[in-house]
């Protein structure tokens, strides 16, 4: 594995917003990776497999889309030779994870965090 560190990865977000009053609104930005996955353990949590799939998927792909309620989100390596395997990019990714958690307070004092998680299935084609 190569010795990259997640702070080193660049990666360019493009939002678009899907708000009514900000409906088409695209803002874009370069943030690095590890300011991502802080973002999406306050969103997710620190345990949610999907933070893990969305960064590795990013990771080994190069590229991931997300829709969330108010805003769709593109996410894509900067470097694309930043890209690694499955296995590294699991690794880096829960090897990252398990700092923080070692380096956070838990508030809930060891209690797992109730999450709520909807799955929609994909619309059916009008025959």
């Amino acid at each position: 594995m190569s010795s990259i560190n997640i702070d080193e990865i660049r990666i360019k977000q493009t939002r678009t917003s899907l708000l009514a009053v900000y409906a088409g609104g695209v803002s874009e930005s370069s943030l690095s990776l590890a300011e991502k996955i802080d973002e999406y353990v306050v969103k997710l949590g620190y345990s949610s497999a999907h933070t893990l799939g969305v960064i590795v998927q990013l990771l080994t792909v190069g590229k991931i889309r997300l829709d969330f309620r108010e805003y769709n989100e593109r996410l894509q390596l900067e470097n694309p030779a930043n890209a690694l395997t499955r296995p590294e990019a699991m690794q880096l990714t829960e090897a990252y994870l398990a700092a923080m958690r070692q380096g956070a307070e838990d508030p809930m004092g060891g209690l797992d965090v109730t999450q709520k998680i909807i799955i929609q299935a994909p619309k059916r084609a009008a025959l």
